[in-house]
């Protein structure tokens, strides 16, 4: 009887198989945990995809996550498995954590991460140590944590991330406390959403991130006329700013509101709303304004009380050919997609395609590649 003969294969094409397998995200961790049981040869070239990302919400996988990384109950592993972890979404995580265990959770995974999504609960102020030591975060994600933090302490934590460049606050952020100006911001940071509340008196004096070219508005308390005038009319975002994004989940907000932001944000390249609170008068100044806007991509997006668009088409596209002359992208959440709406589209599309055109002939620089022009939905 001829025995066996087992086929090798090169450590290399058994690097580009694991590759393979990792690229489909539905059954990643199940296929690239297959993988690394097969021999100490794929072990070897498995293991860092399969904690490079990990899903911990599906049975118990956190408990062991945090078993194997913090080897708290296990043998040591010689390989540091936390080194491997780059992204750490614990956001659909609930009663699985307790703040100590993030903590000591970060401190074992500190070394490479670059994403982090904190969890609701199980995340607050004496997190921020562990935090402040992962270095190499670039994308930080706190938008669900529930405990109140105090932004001077949040701020003291994000001045030791050097590569941080895209920040959510906490929705309890609370900016009514003297800033901590003194408190340098990630010198990198250019996307920040901010959420809690803020005073009408303080904000227009708020140190922004030096870097910031994209704020997102969401979950604040009151974003009324007067109190998004007052943090719109800041003269540094005014200098940096190019998008803004005001969310549907905003309370207190008005029509007044978003026509206060062409008032003090004219650079401003894209700009995302809630399409019923754009009525009439948004409109109104843009016919008479010289010279346009700059900007280039509007949105109408998910609404903040009806689902019903409060202006004619017919005024939008007069704005086209006024203070909107330079838009080339407009977006329309699928809730204000009617049949009539689709067909009044048509009219809109071709006036963006017929100013591209004339665009082109000019040789005029833009932000937004021409394919993107028209009208889209979301």
């Amino acid at each position: 009887m001829h025995s066996t003969r087992q086929i090798y294969l090169p450590t290399e094409v058994v690097v580009q198989i694991v590759r393979f397998v990792a690229a489909d995200d539905a059954h990643r961790q199940e296929a690239l945990y297959a993988c690394c049981l097969v021999s100490r040869q794929w072990y070897s070239a498995a293991v860092s995809f399969l904690y490079e990302k990990p899903r911990l919400h599906i049975g118990n996988s956190f408990q062991q996550f945090v078993s194997t990384c913090s080897g708290v109950g296990v043998r040591r592993n010689k390989l540091n498995l936390g080194s491997f972890v780059r992204r750490l979404d614990l956001s659909r995580l609930v009663h699985h954590s307790s703040n100590s265990v993030t903590a000591r959770l970060l401190g074992r995974v500190k070394e490479n991460l670059e994403v982090f999504v904190a969890p609701r609960v199980s995340f607050a102020v004496n997190s921020l140590p562990a935090l402040s030591k992962c270095t190499n975060l670039r994308h930080l994600d706190l938008s669900l944590v529930a405990d109140p933090i105090p932004f001077p302490n949040l701020k003291k934590a994000f001045s030791r991330l050097p590569r941080l460049r895209t920040l959510r606050l906490p929705r309890s952020t609370n900016l009514d406390v003297p800033d901590s100006s003194r408190t340098e911001w990630p010198p990198l940071l250019h996307k920040l959403q901010l959420s809690g509340q803020f005073s009408a008196t303080t904000i227009p004096s708020f140190s922004w991130p030096p870097a910031l070219t994209s704020l997102t508005l969401k979950n604040c308390t009151d974003l009324s006329v007067t109190s998004i005038a007052c943090l719109l009319s800041s003269p540094q975002l005014s200098e940096t700013l190019k998008h803004l994004t005001i969310s549907y989940a905003n309370r207190r907000l008005e029509p007044g509101s978003i026509n206060a932001v062409t008032a003090f944000l004219p650079g401003l390249t894209f700009l995302s709303v809630p399409g019923d609170m754009v009525d009439e008068t948004f409109f109104d100044v843009l016919y008479f304004l010289s010279p346009p806007l700059a900007l280039e991509v509007l949105e109408f997006d998910m609404p903040n009380l009806d689902p019903v668009l409060h202006f004619e088409t017919s005024s939008l596209i007069m704005a086209l050919d006024k203070g909107l002359s330079n838009v080339r992208s407009i977006g329309f959440s699928d809730i204000f997609c009617t049949d009539e709406r689709i067909v009044e589209d048509e009219e809109v599309d071709d006036v963006l395609y017929k100013h591209a055109r004339r665009r082109a002939e000019q040789g005029a620089p833009t932000a937004v590649d021409e394919t993107e022009v028209g009208v889209y939905y979301m």
